[in-house]
Parts: C-alpha cells; structure tokens; sequence
C-alpha cells in the first residue's frame, strides 16, 4: 500500500497515540475524620449545635451527621447536657441536631464540650453588648429616583476593637439576600462612623437590616470561610485555611449573636 507523505505524520501520530493511555492504580491514605461544629448562642433562647464529621473528597456519599456525640454546654448558671434532636431553622437557613434544655442570657463566659468516641472539640464564648445604630441616612440616586442607598452611623464601644456584620434580606428574614459583609471599627474607637451601601435599593421594597456587633473570632472564622468560598474550584486563587476557633479533634465555631434588628423603605 502507498501512502502519501502528508498523510504519514498523521498516520503515525494515530497509531503511537494508541499506546499513550495507561490505567494506574492510586493508594491513598486514609483520611481520618475529624468533627466540625457550628453553634450559636442568643439571649433566652436554647442553644442549638450542628454536629458533623468530615469525608474524604473521594468517599461515597453520604450523610455526616453525628447523633451520638455527648455535648456540653457549661455556663455561668449551670451545666447542660444537649440533647440529640434535628432542627430545621427556616428563618436563618440552617440545621441542627443538638439542642439544650435551658435557655442562657447571663454574662460571663460560655464553654462548650463536644465529645465524640474520645474525639474532643472545645470552644469559648460571650455575650457582647448590642450594637448602637445611632442614625440610619437614606440618600436618592440623581440620575435614577427609583433606587436609593442607606448610610448607618454606628456608635462605637470605646477602650476595645469592635467588629461587627451586616445581613440585609428583601421582605422578610427568609427573603433574598441582599446585602451581607463584615468589618472592624477601623480605629473609631468609641466614636460615631458611618457604613455606606450602594446605590442598589428599590424604592417600592422592605428590607430587613440586621447589624451584629460580633467577637473577633467569628469575624475572623467568617473572612476565611469566605476566601474558601472564592478559592473553591478556581485554580488561580491562593489556597485557603479555615481558621477554627474552636479546638482539638476537628473544626468549628461556637459563638453568641448579639444584634438590632430594623425594617427599613427607601
């Protein structure tokens, strides 16, 4: 058979491309599972903890729920040992599957012991005073009467860092979100400094601010969790490390929720 020098190269190429694909069998190592905990605490009202585990990227999948975890809620009153019980909170979007028996509004410190087949998670907590909001500014875009921006004046606590967080939802707590960012009193220590949003607000809706004054651990707990967000999947972001504020045998937050809550209308 001839065959035309153009067409030899290619030919070639298909035939040694066939050799190219070869199965390899990987050995990874066991991954071991550690927990991950998600706990809020809110004057007078019972604690609620999410309580899971990690997988390896490549298991199967399944559900990793812990239900028999003994977890501890030491406070300034009294001990509490939660109960296993599954809570869905429509308002905020979240689950949960232990819930204490006691409601909690004392100052002081707040610890929470979570203890799963000998595996030990461990965090601490308080109650921080609400935030002030002391004027709430709504200015009209010249060019466009139909959207408007809030300014927020905040008064700040004085002889400490503050940090606080911002959640805006259209209608109601379960509406669209609309607005949600963290930030500092960036040197405004105990004076009134604004918060500005954009012009992105329609006229002829209701929005549901709530503003936090939060600890610094949650804060810094929510920037990782959000640069995680941003480097899932993009090969060009810079690796993230969740920063866990509480300790030991896996990852989690345990921390108060310490708000103002205020519907507003342009």
């Amino acid at each position: 058979m001839k065959i035309k020098n153009g067409f030899l190269p290619f030919f070639l190429l298909i035939l040694f491309s066939c050799e190219l694909e070869k199965t390899i069998d990987l050995e990874l190592p066991d991954q071991e599972r550690k927990l991950v905990a998600e706990a809020y605490l809110e004057r007078d009202k019972e604690l609620r903890v999410l309580l899971m585990e990690t997988d390896s990227y490549f298991d199967t999948l399944r559900f990793p729920f812990l239900n028999d975890a003994e977890v501890i809620l030491s406070s300034p009153e009294a001990n509490d040992t939660l109960r296993q019980e599954s809570f869905l909170d429509i308002q905020n979007l979240k689950f949960f599957n232990y819930v204490s028996g006691h409601s909690s509004n004392k100052d002081g410190i707040y610890k929470l012991k979570i203890n799963s087949a000998g595996r030990i998670l461990e965090g601490n907590t308080r109650f921080l005073p609400k935030p002030i909001l002391d004027t709430i500014e709504i200015q009209y875009n010249t060019a466009s009467d139909s959207t408007a921006r809030f300014l927020f004046w905040i008064k700040d606590f004085a002889g400490e860092s503050n940090f606080y967080r911002i959640i805006m939802n259209e209608d109601s707590l379960t509406g669209n979100n609309v607005l949600e960012f963290t930030f500092t009193d960036n040197g405004n220590d105990g004076k009134l400094f604004p918060i500005g949003t954009s012009y992105r607000f329609d006229k002829n809706k209701n929005y549901i601010l709530r503003l936090f004054h939060i600890e610094q651990q949650y804060y810094l707990y929510l920037r990782a969790m959000s640069a995680a967000d941003r480097s899932n999947g993009n090969p060009f972001a810079q690796p993230s490390t969740i920063q866990s504020p509480m300790k030991g045998d896996g990852y989690g937050i345990f921390t108060t929720l310490n708000y103002l809550e205020k519907t507003l209308r342009p």
